[in-house]
């Protein structure tokens, strides 16, 4: 059935002919993935071939056999039995709560609308009611529904079946990207004061996240969108000519039996966003913004999320595997800690190495990016009866490294003992400059940082990330590690596999090193 040149096996979907486009796929009736083909699908040695290969994020789904079905539109390309794995049982898309899952046009996981009970759907339009309010009579800022729940308004008047947040925008007035950022942590603050949890993405960018009805997690992003001249600029994805009028003032539109805040002019503003075709469903509609818009967001709002989800996973699942414990490098520094110390475990994931090192009865502070495992360790220290806890730091946000290392500083009553395995190479050049700089603060009254780290070339990071998941790694060659704590005002007095390290980089087999960083304690009287 379908076009039998299209073949879909358990690494992917093999396309002939120059395929070019947008396409779904459905397990046992199931959506459960939208892509898009772009260039760098094709297969070497044969240009016209393309190889899609199932997202890193569908991994753990697929086992078992299902009836897979490709389609493009109205036209099926492709239909068939496919085994997976094992071949036991069905391939089931289903989150810990039952709830189908499917990923979406950007690669992230998503439970839509379509999948979950009314109730959901219902708590969101209230919560968004609730925003709204506060954005206005605490702000002075009015939001109104954007992209995809606009979408939705226009459309229909309801939430569109594929889709799993609500988006809300606003106009802001400041003259700058800086001033623009103020503006929205201040947003943030008030939100959070009327007792919403917000997570910040970037400047121009925030989500309140809540628990559902049916005990997943449900979100509303909010994002502030500006003019620079006539060119309107939203989220990293639109900058073009849109008249203000298109905006404001503002009109209201039914969504889901409310009537909630729109733009004055909603044709020209899905326009922009989705094309003029926007009134034709697409599942598979994907953003492609070039560089002289991401660029501009990126350099002017930064991101607060590179790669946070990929990590995220990947401590999920390490935490699900049995084997999966403290590593011989805690055991190691263990003997070597202080009476008085305090570890500041950065980068602690599962925290398997922090609650052994608590175990042998000093205190530990883990820190991670991944927020999913912070409450998880905190359960198995309380139900250990061990001195840790676990809090998530962003290396990315300078706020948050300032803030928290102030915090952890402030603490006079234990020697403070930075940890640190295998997070270097997990990090961004910035976020290296931000972890040396909490660093430096957290020691500043002397004290020793243990890091352990793995050295790749870019091929064997590439092929790590395949096998094992998470975000990308990159070459760490220590030698050059050790310059970084020497400019932040440390002194390498133990290392270990430098050289290999080194070579490993250069496309030697991947190796392990490990240092010892010193920062000496300040002379009386300079305190």
């Amino acid at each position: 059935m379908g076009d039998r040149n299209v073949q879909v096996d358990d690494t992917g979907l093999h396309f002939p002919d120059g395929f070019q486009g947008s396409a779904d796929v459905l397990f046992d009736g199931h959506m459960a993935w939208s892509f898009s083909a772009e260039p760098r699908h094709r297969v070497a040695g044969d240009p016209a071939a393309v190889f899609v290969p199932w997202p890193a994020q569908m991994s753990r789904w697929l086992e078992g056999t299902s009836e897979v079905r490709v389609v493009n539109g109205d036209e099926e390309l492709f239909a068939d039995e496919i085994v997976f794995g094992s071949g036991e049982g069905r391939v089931e898309f289903v989150d810990k709560h039952g709830i189908p899952v499917m990923i979406d046009k950007w690669g992230l996981l998503q439970r839509p609308f379509s999948a979950r009970d009314a109730s959901v759907v219902e708590q969101m339009v209230d919560v968004t009611d609730r925003i709204i309010e506060v954005m206005a009579a605490e702000c002075g800022v009015h939001a109104w529904m954007a992209f995809g729940t606009l979408l939705g308004a226009a459309r229909e008047g309801k939430v569109i079946g594929h889709d799993s947040d609500i988006d809300l925008a606003y106009l802001s007035e400041k003259a700058t990207p800086a001033e623009m950022t103020v503006e929205l942590w201040d947003v943030a603050r008030a939100l959070t004061r009327a007792g919403l949890r917000v997570l910040h993405k970037s400047g121009a960018f925030i989500t309140v996240v809540f628990t559902s009805p049916d005990k997943a997690m449900a979100s509303i992003d909010i994002y502030t969108c500006f003019y620079v001249g006539d060119l309107l600029h939203e989220t990293a994805t639109v900058r073009q000519q849109v008249p203000r009028s298109a905006i404001l003032p503002l009109i209201e539109l039914e969504f889901e039996g409310r009537m909630l805040p729109a733009p004055a002019d909603p044709d020209a503003m899905l326009a922009v966003s989705y094309g003029p075709g926007w009134k034709v469903p697409d599942p598979s509609f994907r953003h492609e913004p070039g560089p002289e818009i991401t660029g501009r967001f990126d350099g002017w709002f930064s991101s607060l999320m590179r790669q946070r989800r990929d990590w995220e996973r990947h401590v999920v699942d390490l935490a699900k595997d049995d084997k999966h414990g403290p590593s011989d490098f805690a055991a190691w520094v263990a003997p070597q800690l202080p009476a008085d110390a305090r570890v500041i475990d950065v980068g602690a994931g599962t925290g398997a190495d922090a609650l052994h090192l608590a175990g042998t009865g000093v205190p530990v502070l883990g820190l991670d990016y991944a927020r999913q495992a912070i409450r998880p360790a905190n359960r198995r220290a309380k139900k250990r009866d061990v001195p840790a806890t676990f809090t998530p730091l962003n290396l990315y946000d300078l706020r948050d490294v300032l803030t928290r290392a102030a915090l952890v500083a402030r603490d006079r009553s234990h020697q403070p003992v930075v940890y640190a395995r295998r997070l270097l190479e997990t990090l961004g050049t910035d976020g290296e400059d931000n972890f040396w700089r909490f660093t430096s603060m957290v020691l500043r009254r002397g004290g020793r940082a243990y890091l352990e780290g793995l050295s790749l070339s870019r091929e064997d990071a590439a092929q790590w990330r395949a096998e094992h998941g998470g975000g990308r790694l990159r070459p760490v060659d220590p030698r050059l590690v050790e310059g970084r704590a020497t400019q932040a005002g440390g002194r390498v007095v133990h290392r270990e596999g430098f050289r290999a390290g080194g070579a490993a980089v250069a496309g030697g087999p991947p190796a392990e090193w490990r240092m010892i960083v010193e920062w000496p304690a300040p002379e009386e009287g300079s305190r």
